[in-house]
Order: C-alpha cells, then sequence, then structure tokens
C-alpha cells in the first residue's frame, strides 16, 4: 500500500491504541523505530538541487544520501572530516578527488555572504504553496554580529544577540538587528502548525533572498551538508538519491509514507507492550513489523528483483588454475 495519511491510519487504527492517550502521539514514536528498520518502500527518492556554493544542503525531509551524480557524473561520497584527516581542510573546498564530504550539521539552509558590501535582514514568509503566515507559533533567532565581518575567526568583539518573532495577534514575522553583518547561531522553534520559511533578505536589493531554514512544529533547525570542489562559485547540478526521514505529524492531513497497515498496527502493539512492560511481547510484535516489511519489498519489486548467475566457468568461462 502507497502513502497514507494520519487520518486513514486513524480510522483503521484507532482501537489499537489506549482510550486515554492520543494515536498521533503514538505514531510520532513508532514510525521513526520503523523508518529505522531499513530502505523500506516509498522511502527512497531523487532530488535534484542547483547551486553555486562549495557545499549543497539536504532537504529537511531526508534522513541520509545513498548516492549522489555532480554535473551527470556520479561522485563518491567521503565521512566526516574525511579531507581534514588526509591532506588538511581548504578553504576553496575539497580537492576533486575526495568527491562530496559530509560536513556534518548546520543551523542553516545556506550561509549568509560575507560581505562587507551587503546587509540582509531576517524574516519569516509563507513558503509558495500558502497564502499568509500561521495565526500562532514563535520563532526565536540567535546570531553573532560580526563587526569586522571576520567569520572565520570568532573573537571577542563579535556580539552575539536573540531575537523571537511571535505569529500572533500582532504579527511580527521581521526578526531586527543592530549589526548589519549576521551569521546564524542557531533557529529555534515552537508552536509552529503549519510549515514556514525563514530567509535573508538584502536590505538593497529584495530580490536576492537566501533561504536559511523551512520549519514546523517545535525544534531546533538542523541542516546535513556536503562539501565539494567549486572554487569559481560556477552552477552546479547535484542530483541526490535520499532516504525520506520522518517527519512528526501534526495535523490530520500529514502523509505518513510508510503505508503497511499492519506493520504500523504490530508497531502499536509493540509500543503497548513495552508500556506494560511485557518485553517479550514487545519484541515479538517488533519482528513482525520486519517481517512484514521484509516481505512487502520483496513482493514489490517486481522484474527489477536482483537476480542470481552462477557461472561455474568463471566470468571469462573459465576458472585459473584448475586441474
Amino acid at each position: 500500500m502507497p502513502a497514507l495519511t494520519v487520518k486513514a491510519v486513524t480510522k483503521a487504527l484507532s482501537d489499537y491504541v489506549r482510550p486515554d492517550e492520543d494515536i498521533v502521539a503514538k505514531l510520532n514514536m513508532v514510525m521513526p523505530r520503523l523508518y529505522a528498520m531499513g530502505m523500506w518502500r516509498d522511502l527512497l527518492y531523487d532530488w535534484s538541487i542547483e547551486t553555486t556554493n562549495d557545499y549543497f544542503t539536504l532537504p529537511e525531509h531526508s534522513d541520509s544520501l545513498l548516492g549522489a551524480m555532480l554535473q551527470n557524473s556520479p561522485v563518491e561520497a567521503q565521512s566526516q572530516w574525511h579531507d581534514y584527516r588526509i591532506s588538511g581542510y581548504a578553504s576553496d573546498g575539497p580537492a576533486p578527488i575526495f568527491g562530496i564530504v559530509d560536513d556534518g550539521f548546520h543551523p542553516t539552509k545556506e550561509e549568509i555572504p560575507y560581505s562587507s558590501s551587503k546587509n540582509y535582514r531576517l524574516k519569516a514568509v509563507p513558503i509558495p504553496t500558502n497564502t499568509g503566515l500561521p495565526i500562532e507559533g514563535e520563532v526565536t533567532i540567535d546570531i553573532i554580529g560580526d563587526i569586522n565581518v571576520d567569520y572565520e575567526y570568532q573573537n571577542n568583539v563579535d556580539t552575539h544577540s536573540s531575537v523571537t518573532a511571535s505569529f500572533g495577534s500582532p504579527a511580527i514575522s521581521s526578526f531586527e538587528f543592530d549589526d548589519g553583518s549576521l551569521k546564524v547561531k542557531n533557529i529555534s522553534y515552537y508552536g509552529v502548525p503549519e510549515k514556514i520559511r525563514i530567509i535573508a533578505e538584502n536590505y538593497a536589493d529584495a530580490t536576492e533572498k537566501i533561504i536559511l531554514a523551512e520549519i514546523k512544529g517545535d525544534g531546533v533547525a538542523r541542516y546535513r551538508r556536503f562539501r565539494f570542489h567549486n572554487s569559481d562559485s560556477s552552477v552546479k547540478n547535484v542530483k541526490l538519491l535520499l532516504k525520506r526521514a520522518w517527519e512528526p505529524v501534526l495535523t490530520q492531513d500529514d502523509i505518513m509514507y510508510l503505508g503497511n497497515l499492519n506493520v504500523i498496527k504490530h508497531g502499536l502493539l509493540g509500543m503497548l507492550a513495552e508500556d506494560n512492560a511485557d518485553l517479550e511481547r514487545a519484541q515479538y510484535h517488533w519482528t513482525i513489523c520486519r517481517q512484514l516489511l521484509d516481505e512487502e519489498l520483496d513482493a514489490t519489486r517486481g522484474a527489477a528483483k536482483p537476480k542470481v548467475t552462477l557461472k561455474p566457468a568463471g566470468n571469462n568461462f573459465n576458472t585459473p588454475n584448475i586441474i
């Protein structure tokens, strides 16, 4: 079964949750465990990014990178700090031999450019599919104001400040900082009922907008980046194969991409057994979850199922050193 909405799951499985419990809260505990069990159906998807930076950021709805093509050529992904260990970090990005390098987690999708000639204001705006900001929730941004515009080095003259925007009445959607040169240190949010964007907008040219984060619900913005060689800041196209991350559901219309109702049922029962300290029964239900997911994966491959081919004589129709 393909993706389902929370409403469909609630209608089918509400009997497997205690009456005094919220099924949405239970789903937000069960589903991450099911997602983490493997590369299940509908959890893998492709994504394309164009950038002039020497890094790219995985979207917030992805969990991990499985494969990448840079300018239509496959590139190998290296572990975090790979180039630091091998040859030392270069300011213009990793050398081409390193492919792409895991750069860990960062508070924003993109960095605000380090330029003494440009000043940026930070704003909250609706995503393109929405007409306005929500009427509740708040966002707090912590920044470092760099007087010397030397972000490579933090020193005592750098200023630290924090501003909160509230979407109540009246709504405040802009973040006013005294420092023109900003580096975002942290973006935290609380009670935001629908997805919004945090952007940096050039004071002198409002058409220049940098997307810093897309947020919803409660939490702290964290984005996984990968570095690559792009010293001339040319436009690079990156095609990615990603594994989908579990995004906490808030409303009945939110989508759940792992749509196997039997698996979700056993996950709910496994969580219930754990709450009752029945570890043997809990282990049974989680084992059934994995078994059902394996069966579904095998059943849906169809003609794309890997085939085992045996060549007794070897790939070259002979086996070396055989008598």
